[in-house]
């Protein structure tokens, strides 16, 4: 009969002193093996829980790094808010100049504008008083609620 190690056995009676030296020696073999076989996968454990601690370690640093850039994140955020916010207001209040210089500039053409055209009114009416009569080329210049008479005279109806 062979076993697995390929060792014969004979096949002969055994007496018990020598049934037990042999069951005592493949006991023996057997508990090595068995703490050949423990220490093995506690070096495998080992290397395999060195290996993820490291694992571990890159991970929390990966996050402590997703951290730090959400940080940021958040600060460059909260500053374009504040920054287009302050822009925004910037933007208004220098329309709202600009409307006001356009409301100033219309304001001064008009009151200047007035002015002349009322001084221009009073040149005509001085020009009347004084007799004398305008003629069809000086048309253009009349003002424009003035109209010719029938006899050749202006009339300011």
């Amino acid at each position: 009969m062979k076993d697995n190690n390929s060792n014969n056995i004979e096949t002969n009676n055994l007496t018990t002193e020598e049934f037990h030296k042999l069951l005592a020696e493949n006991t023996a073999k057997l508990n090595e093996l068995r703490f050949d076989y423990a220490q093995r996968m506690a070096d495998a454990q080992d290397d395999y829980d060195k290996v993820i601690d490291k694992i571990i370690e890159e991970e929390y640093q990966e996050k402590v790094l997703l951290y730090n850039a959400r940080q940021d994140y958040e600060r460059v955020q909260k500053e374009y808010i504040l920054n287009t916010n302050s822009l925004k207001k910037d933007r208004h209040e220098a329309g709202r100049k600009h409307n006001l210089a356009k409301a100033s500039a219309k304001n001064h053409w008009a009151t200047e504008n007035e002015k002349i055209q009322s001084e221009r009114h009073n040149i005509f009416e001085r020009y009347r008083d004084s007799g004398g009569v305008l003629t069809g080329d000086t048309e253009g210049l009349l003002h424009p609620s003035w109209t010719r008479d029938k006899k050749g005279g202006m009339s300011d109806e």
